[in-house]
């Protein structure tokens, strides 16, 4: 699935096919409740890659709808942002693609560039 992307600087917001904007709006000013948290910092980009898929589709199975990631800003990394750069093609790839309506750059608060708010969708009983 191709999700729509904006990039602004160190800012992405993404949104899937057929999603209504209001939901990414919404999600990039923080004002959807986070459900769970998930931190990636000290992991390589397989290991964190194993541990968003299966996180992102228990929280799904779950019934949560706010996935914050914490990736970080790739600071310390000689390579720059490697999970940050790499959780938009893993958002983007099946299966998890079908789970994902909109992902956003946290709020400062929420750790800025360094993590991701990514929105569920609502799981079908």
């Amino acid at each position: 699935m191709s999700f729509e992307i904006e990039r602004q600087g160190e800012r992405v917001r993404g949104l899937a096919p057929g999603v209504d904007r209001a939901h990414l709006q919404r999600l990039a000013r923080g004002e959807t409740e986070v459900d769970l948290e998930l931190d990636l910092h000290g992991l390589v980009a397989a290991e964190a890659r194993t541990l968003v898929r299966a996180t992102l589709r228990e929280a799904y199975e779950d019934g949560d709808r706010c996935v914050l990631l914490i990736h970080g800003r790739g600071k310390h990394s000689p390579l720059g942002p490697v999970l940050r750069d790499a959780l938009l093609t893993w958002l983007a790839e099946p299966p998890t693609d079908r789970l994902v309506m909109a992902f956003a750059t946290a709020r400062p608060d929420d750790g800025g560039a360094g993590a991701t708010y990514v929105l569920l969708r609502r799981r079908r009983r």
